[in-house]
Order: structure tokens, then sequence, then C-alpha cells
């Protein structure tokens, strides 16, 4: 049996747990930058790689390399592949992934951290999931047209993946301010991880790219007065000062692009 893992953390508490089998990682972040194309691919990586190696990620050959040995993982050969993966944004991303590549059963938690005594009922409980369906829900979030999103059919699916699209389409820019909820969040909170986190029915966004965030909007000028009021009452649009930013396989690029209205999608006028 072969166990993965979403992050090194999560991979310490399973080996400790004395699950059956081998224990393993993967540990791409696929709620940030372009989520595009088949998953397992050498370009689906190759543009992982250089996307993080460009925000601070590390060396672009090192994070590809480690890309791939992360699909090689999944990929061994073993009696039961059991994934673990949590209720965030960034866990049943990962899971999708996952689904589509390879034939695998899977716990999922709706709390980051099972106690020990958990561990052997969870193990009873996994399930096999819609493959097909996880395929479609991939290649909505993936898409450079993210609508599909909206009408998916996740019967099959756990139960946490409904709200974790939910939360991806929130990560869209509104009509008006241009702000995703991320964005709308960190002005309001005036750039709080601990705030923001609070707000967050299950918290997703690392440190390291909520800084990123604060970073790109503090450069625009968005936490200066009078811009940060008029942008939250949307009478300023802050797509017309961002970057260039990724929302699974949209790019979003200045104030002509994919919104959303509430949790509607909006095509670009």
């Amino acid at each position: 049996m072969l166990h993965i893992a979403n992050g090194d953390h999560a991979l310490s508490v399973l080996r400790s747990a004395g699950l059956p089998g081998e224990v393993d990682a993967w540990s791409d972040v696929l709620d940030q930058g372009p989520v595009r194309g088949a998953p397992g691919t050498e370009e689906f990586r190759s543009m992982r790689a250089e996307w993080l190696a460009a925000h601070g990620a590390g060396e672009r050959n090192g994070i590809a390399a480690q890309l791939r040995a992360w699909d090689e993982v999944l990929r061994t050969p073993a009696d039961e592949t059991v994934l673990w993966f949590e209720a965030d944004l960034t866990c049943q991303l990962a899971l999708l992934h996952h689904l589509v590549l390879i034939d695998a059963s899977a716990v999922v938690t709706q709390e980051p951290v099972p106690s020990q005594k958990e561990f052997a009922q969870l193990l009873a409980g996994r399930r096999r999931y819609d493959r097909a369906q996880a395929a479609a829900a991939w290649a909505a979030v993936s898409s450079p047209d993210p609508r599909a999103l909206e009408s998916l059919v996740l019967s099959g699916l756990p139960p946490q993946m409904g709200p974790a699209l939910l939360r991806q389409i929130e990560e869209l820019p509104e009509i008006g301010s241009g702000l995703s909820r991320t964005e709308r969040e960190i002005l309001e909170e005036e750039a709080s991880f601990p705030a923001v986190q609070r707000r967050e029915p299950v918290p997703w966004i690392t440190d390291l790219f909520f800084a990123r965030v604060v970073t790109e909007l503090h450069e625009a000028g968005m936490f200066d007065e009078p811009d940060r009021s008029k942008c939250l009452a949307g009478r300023l649009d802050y797509r017309t000062r961002a970057c260039d930013r990724w929302v699974g396989g949209v790019l979003l690029q200045g104030p002509s692009c994919f919104r959303r209205d509430g949790t509607h999608i909006v095509a670009p006028a």
C-alpha cells in the first residue's frame, strides 16, 4: 500500500501514524500560478516550474526535477494507492490532479490533522471517487474559460470539492473593484495574515503567497487612501493597476478579463 500526503507536515503526521505500507508526499500548490493541460506531463510541469521559479520558490531546474519526482512517486506500482487530503482549496485541486492521473482510493478529512486514534478508522473508510467527474472538474479548472466551473456535476466526488471549487471561483476579480476575495480580505484586514485566515471557513493560502499578494497590492498603491476605500466600495478597479495573475487555467491580464458577480462568472465584454 502506498499513501500520498499533501505537504511535508501531513507527511510527518502520516508517517507517525504507523500506517501499513509506504508513505510519501506530493506538495505542489495548484491554487497558485498556471494550471494548464494534462497532469503528469512535461508540458504541465514546465509551466508550473517557470512560474514557481519566477515567484520565489527556488531555481527552475530544481523545481522541475522535484515536480517530476513527485509525479513518479504517484505512479509507483502498488497494490493500492491511498490519497490523504483535506478540505482546503490547495488539497482539493491536488486531489483532482491525482484522480485524473492514477487509479487510487482516497481519504478526505475536514479537519487538517486528525487525531492519532482516527487513522485506522479513516483508512478503513477510504473511498474510490468518480474519475470521470474528476476529469471534467480538472478540465474546468485548467481551462482558459472558467465558466464550466458553475455547472459541474460533483456527486461522485468528496463533499469538500464543491466548496473548494466555489472558493476557486472567488479568486476571480469581482465586478467593480477588480478584487479577488483574498485581495478584498487583505485590504479590509490591513494585511493581517491571522485576521484573513480567520475569515476563511477552510484556510488555504500559505504565508509565502499571502505575502506576494500583499506586495502586489502595496506596489499598486492600494493601501493608500483614498484609493483603498474607493476600491473597496467598487469605485476604483484594481485590475487597471494589477499584475497579470493566474486563476487555474485563466490568465488575468488588465481590466478586460473574466470576472465574477458574486459567484457567477462573467466573460470579458
